[in-house]
């Protein structure tokens, strides 16, 4: 199976999970961070989903599933099946393909419609990494030696180059010219281990000045 790896906009759009254990939460907790609105079903909860729905965070429904939750209105655009039964989570994810839903099943990847990988987070940089499902705890592993090796100076400037990006734009409207910009300011943060610093504004101002001098 080879998957076609992407990053979903989730901010305010629904989400269905089904499932209250340890499983759910796990799942939950990666969601959180994305802004949807979650609705979890279950006939039971574990305490730390139960805390959620008090803060706010997501709504619970106490009941068990049934195919009917995947027709109700806002339809889910994603649903995960994390029930901690594996009999029942194929079933689930049969039954939102057949209505055309993407559902992950948890810990069987073979029924899934689509896969969750690793991920490691700072700010607005992700990197993820997938074993297409055949060894989760590889990913687990991978996904430690990445933590590691990802600073957590490379959100900031993820966030800086973002906000500048328009400037960057009109200050060099060629677009060969500002995408070698963008590459060699790229280098020059990892050659000079910049995310270690916090002087990245006037850094860069400084870089697209003197390349804007050359353009002249």
């Amino acid at each position: 199976m080879v998957g076609y790896m992407t990053e979903m906009v989730l901010e305010g759009r629904p989400v269905l999970c089904i499932g209250g254990g340890q499983v759910a939460l796990r799942k939950l907790s990666g969601l959180l961070v994305c802004g949807p609105e979650i609705t979890v079903v279950a006939p039971e909860w574990h305490p730390g989903i139960v805390a959620l729905a008090e803060a706010g965070r997501i709504v619970c429904r106490t009941e068990p599933f049934s195919p009917a939750l995947l027709e109700a209105l806002p339809r889910p655009v994603l649903v995960f099946a994390a029930t901690g039964e594996e009999r029942l989570n194929r079933e689930i994810a049969r039954q939102a393909a057949q209505r055309g839903l993407f559902c992950n099943s948890a810990d069987d990847p073979e029924s899934s419609g689509f896969l969750v990988p690793a991920m490691v987070r700072r700010g607005p940089v992700v990197v993820a990494v997938s074993t297409g499902g055949n060894s989760p705890a590889l990913a687990r592993l991978l996904k430690e030696r990445l933590e590691v090796w990802l600073e957590p100076g490379w959100g900031s400037l993820a966030l800086l180059f973002g906000a500048l990006r328009d400037r960057v734009k009109r200050s060099l409207p060629d677009p060969v010219v500002r995408q070698s910009f963008w590459r060699a300011t790229c280098l020059a943060v990892a050659q000079e281990r910049r995310f270690e610093r916090g002087d990245h504004e006037e850094w860069l101002k400084a870089r697209l000045a003197e390349t804007e001098d050359r353009q002249r």
